[in-house]
């Protein structure tokens, strides 16, 4: 992989990232079937590309995240601290769920050569949770309970296997415990904070899919570019379009592919 390409699959990364369309599943398609990448290498390239997005996170909810560390350092109750609360323990969900399943998943993509029915598999699967997702309730943060913070975090570990979108299926769970959509959508994105640097830490500590620095990095900057210029008109655009049609047909680009090989 090259410097532009390493930009190109930065935007790609900074664009769908946002959208419940499985970015790690657009990357990942374009690297072993365009690129020739490996899958298992692919799958470490992705996780370093989500640290662009995991900074455009920090910088689009610095205010959110700056309260919620003053209200921990206060100890009085607020709605910032129950926040905080259920990113702890809906982190500790995704840790005991994620964990295994992204070594248990490297394993298993650097065995198979079905990758391609993998991820299209894991995105119809995804089309189907956003397609039977519930119309948003009225809850917010403050409404949650333990369940719900053990519920979404779990859903969110399962997205560690590419095609499965990790803000459409923990979005689609907040809307089925009744959350508010704006509710949902926010709790998403902040649980993508501890979940991205996770992610990032175990690519490392594992030494899987090693590249070059430079080109990494400059990945990791071209999706922080892209990831900042577009959250905010794409997190507009998510409340309004209907994406379980757009992961189906991702899913069935990748079947064909598949197909194609056999």
């Amino acid at each position: 992989m090259d410097l532009a390409q390493a930009v190109l699959l930065g935007i790609l990364q900074g664009i769908t990232e946002w959208l419940p369309i499985s970015s790690s599943a657009q990357g990942m398609l374009a690297m072993v079937n365009l690129l020739g990448i490996a899958p298992e290498a692919a799958l470490s390239i992705i996780f370093y590309l989500h640290a662009g997005s995991l900074l455009a996170v920090l910088v689009y909810f610095h205010r959110d995240i700056k309260r919620m560390v003053l209200s921990a350092a206060s100890g009085s109750y607020s709605a910032d601290r129950k926040t905080l609360s259920f990113l702890l323990h809906s982190t500790l969900a995704t840790a005991a769920v994620g964990v295994p399943l992204y070594f248990a998943t490297e394993e298993g993509l650097a065995r198979t050569e079905h990758i391609n029915l993998i991820i299209g598999l894991a995105l119809i699967f995804t089309a189907l949770v956003l397609r039977l997702s519930p119309d948003p309730g009225t809850r917010v943060v403050e409404s949650a309970t333990l369940r719900d913070m053990l519920i979404a975090g779990i859903a969110q570990g399962i997205a560690v296997v590419p095609g499965i979108s990790r803000s459409g299926i923990t979005v689609a769970a907040l809307l089925m415990l009744r959350f508010r959509s704006d509710e949902a959508l926010r709790l998403s994105f902040l649980m993508a904070v501890p979940a991205i640097a996770g992610a990032n830490v175990l690519s490392l500590t594992t030494g899987a899919g090693a590249a070059d620095a430079e080109v990494v990095l400059t990945g990791v900057a071209a999706a922080f570019l892209a990831s900042l210029a577009g959250i905010k008109s794409l997190l507009g655009i998510a409340r309004k379009l209907r994406f379980e049609y757009f992961c189906a047909f991702f899913g069935g680009v990748a079947l064909l592919a598949w197909a194609g090989q056999l």
